[in-house]
């Protein structure tokens, strides 16, 4: 988890605002993958139907460019997102005051935050938080192999030029020969 310290400076009306969209986006992400996993044809249904998402601008910095979800990785976080979503409900309905210095809280909301960041492959950052801003791509790749022969790569990438990027290979054996990169970059941070 990040530094929920970082978000407890934002202050509770940015706090407030932001709760009621990465709630109401996890429920828009878990709807979408829950109706693709039902679909006949999943990929072309759903993934056909772009997701456009305005940040609120009292709650969050920069601006999202278009979204490609992960659906994969939303299968995998969707116990999570449900469970965070169901903690942050009190607070999205108005029902409970957010006070910005519950360390618990704050930690519930970055969760969230950060299981969104990683669905949507781009920061969200509250208003006054000291972070890249909205809209900077993260990216993150994982292979898991028998054998490496070649060469593989979790992230190979020819620019991104901002952003948060991990890659992590994990392999039984690399022949003689082969190669391995968690991150095969070109570019990558500014120019």
């Amino acid at each position: 988890m990040a530094e929920p310290l970082s978000i407890a400076a934002i202050g509770a009306v940015a706090l407030t605002e932001g709760v009621k969209f990465l709630y109401g986006q996890a429920g828009e992400l878990l709807a979408r993958w829950r109706a693709r996993r039902s679909a006949p044809d999943p990929a072309a249904e759903v993934a056909a139907a772009p997701v456009v998402l305005a940040l609120p601008p009292a709650a969050f910095t920069g601006s999202l460019a278009p979204v490609a979800v992960d659906y994969d990785l939303v299968e995998r976080l969707a116990g999570q997102l449900k469970d965070l979503a169901a903690d942050l409900a009190p607070y999205a309905g108005g029902f409970d005051e957010i006070d910005p210095t519950d360390q618990a809280l704050l930690g519930r909301v970055d969760a969230l935050r950060l299981a969104l960041e990683a669905v949507l492959g781009q920061r969200l950052t509250f208003v006054g938080e000291q972070r890249p801003a909205s809209g900077t791509p993260v990216v993150s790749g994982a292979a898991v192999v028998g054998e490496i022969e070649g060469r593989v790569a979790a992230v190979r990438a020819r620019q991104i030029r901002a952003g948060r990027v991990t890659g992590a290979v994990r392999a039984d054996h690399v022949a003689p020969g082969g190669e391995a990169y968690g991150v095969d970059a070109d570019v990558i941070g500014p120019g």
